[in-house]
């Protein structure tokens, strides 16, 4: 009997650890590691951190869209890119620019391997 007890203990604490993994991250969590991760190249103002926080909302909530084809998700690229060079100074741009993972990442940029990889399909 305790060895059965046991194993359902044990059963119960693997699924709910299993489940626990399951659960998506929102787009409110992915925008502020974004906007943490852009303050580490560049310091904007508390407002302008606002700004960019709504912005990467947008952005997370707009790639998780059930119709996300390759031509919109071009469009969110483009727009995050010029919305980004307008919130920012030319000098936060530059540093920016330098990081070119993160700023890929900003904006959405899909990767040219990945793009290639799925015309192989």
């Amino acid at each position: 009997m305790k060895k059965l007890i046991t194993l359902f203990v044990l059963f119960l604490a693997f699924s709910i650890n299993a489940s626990a993994q399951d659960k998506p991250v929102g787009p409110e969590v992915r925008a502020k590691k974004d906007l943490e991760q852009l303050m580490q190249v560049v310091q904007p103002d508390n407002n302008m951190q606002v700004a960019l926080f709504n912005l990467f909302i947008k952005k997370y909530q707009e790639l998780d869209a059930p119709n996300m084809t390759p031509a919109r998700r071009l469009e969110i690229t483009s727009m995050m890119d010029a919305k980004l060079r307008a919130s920012l100074t030319n000098d936060q741009i530059i540093a920016l620019e330098k990081s070119n993972d993160l700023y890929s990442h900003l904006i959405a940029k899909v990767p040219a391997e990945t793009t290639t990889a799925k015309k192989k399909k």
